[in-house]
């Protein structure tokens, strides 16, 4: 119960955090920017902020460095203030240290770098040149793919490869109101889930951090937005999943193919959109970089379903896809419950409130 009780209190700290910073972000870019102004192939009809992803990362980082450093010093604490419950975990912690920090420190460059983007428009090549930096660095502390094969450098390689295009794929999904954060949202939860069954404290803490600060932007990005994430929330949130699915650590005896196939599941929309989008544009001999209306999304659009219901059903996909992880991963229904029930109950009354503020505004 302890470890359960400290789990909602991560999340409520970072959920307050990011809703604290989110409006003032907000306010400071309307001032100096970065905003997206709207026209030209912008779907959206007023001039938004671009800061949306920082007050995210922020709303991880802090708490997740504050538990290291509480992990760190843990002897000084198990006796005053740590429940025995949760020292026992310490030493797994800090064995795991180091891929905490290149994946924060990774995250954290790749923001700063957006942002930069997001204000100056950056090469694409110095993007991608940096978002290869840092999934190198994964490689270098130890986070990388098992792939079953006696060449240890070829894991190497295909963690990069495979990192540095879910950077960009969840970049690319990052094209209506609410769809990159709903999709990050949900493929976390189900990554939480497992690791709280697989008792992996390091993985669900920072989870739990992502679910909080995501939890609190949604509402200000749908279906109306506010706030948007930006080239340095979309860029560090796909960096950060990616990195989190190739760090998860499997029990042995289980199915040789849980490694290979649960970073898939975990991020099948932002996959399956990045390979098509990328093949399609190929074919027209159009850069992969290039902006455009030909994602999973537009298409639906374009089939009948109004931008609200395209990201509903996308959410939805993603939703059912990664069902098969829990039940493969013999994830409890209480798990469950826990893990998604205080988002379902910001959500809902998120949702209440935006039918009060309707109602107000038709009276």
């Amino acid at each position: 119960m302890t470890l359960i009780r400290a789990g909602f209190l991560l999340f409520g700290l970072s959920l307050g955090l990011a809703a604290l910073v989110l409006p003032m972000l907000e306010r400071r870019a309307m001032r100096s920017g970065p905003v997206d102004q709207p026209g030209g192939r912008k779907d959206h009809g007023r001039t938004t902020p671009l800061t949306g992803g920082i007050a995210i990362l922020l709303a991880v980082t802090l708490p997740a460095v504050v538990g290291l450093l509480v992990a760190l010093l843990g002897e000084a604490l198990v006796g005053d203030v740590l429940p025995e419950e949760i020292a026992l975990h310490l030493e797994g912690i800090r064995t795991r240290a180091g891929e905490l920090l290149v994946i924060l420190l990774g995250a954290g460059v790749l923001m700063i770098v957006g942002h930069l983007d997001d204000r100056h428009d950056l090469s694409a090549w110095l993007r991608l040149l940096t978002q290869v930096a840092c999934a190198s660095a994964l490689v270098f502390c130890g986070v990388r793919i098992t792939l079953f094969l006696p060449w240890p450098w070829l894991h190497g390689v295909v963690t990069v490869l495979f990192v540095v295009f879910i950077t960009n794929a969840v970049n690319f999904v990052d094209n209506m109101n609410g769809l990159c954060g709903g999709l990050v949202l949900i493929g976390g939860l189900h990554l939480l889930a497992l690791a709280v069954a697989t008792n992996q404290l390091f993985m669900a803490a920072i989870l739990i951090c992502l679910a909080g600060g995501l939890t609190a932007f949604l509402p200000r990005n749908f279906p109306v937005a506010r706030s948007f994430l930006g080239d340095a929330g979309s860029t560090a949130l796909g960096f950060l999943l990616a990195s989190l699915t190739v760090a998860f650590t499997f029990t042995e005896g289980g199915p040789a193919w849980r490694p290979v196939v649960l970073p898939i599941l975990v991020l099948a929309i932002p996959i399956a959109d990045g390979v098509t989008v990328i093949a399609a544009r190929l074919a027209r001999g159009v850069h992969p970089f290039t902006a455009g209306h030909d994602h999973l999304s537009h298409r639906i659009v374009r089939s009948g379903l109004t931008p609200v219901g395209a990201v509903l059903v996308l959410w939805g996909v993603q939703f059912v896809v990664g069902v098969p992880l829990l039940i493969a991963g013999d994830v409890g229904w209480p798990i469950v419950a826990a893990v998604w029930g205080p988002v379902a109950a910001v959500a809902a009354f998120a949702c209440f409130k935006l039918r009060l503020r309707s109602r107000e505004a038709s009276a």
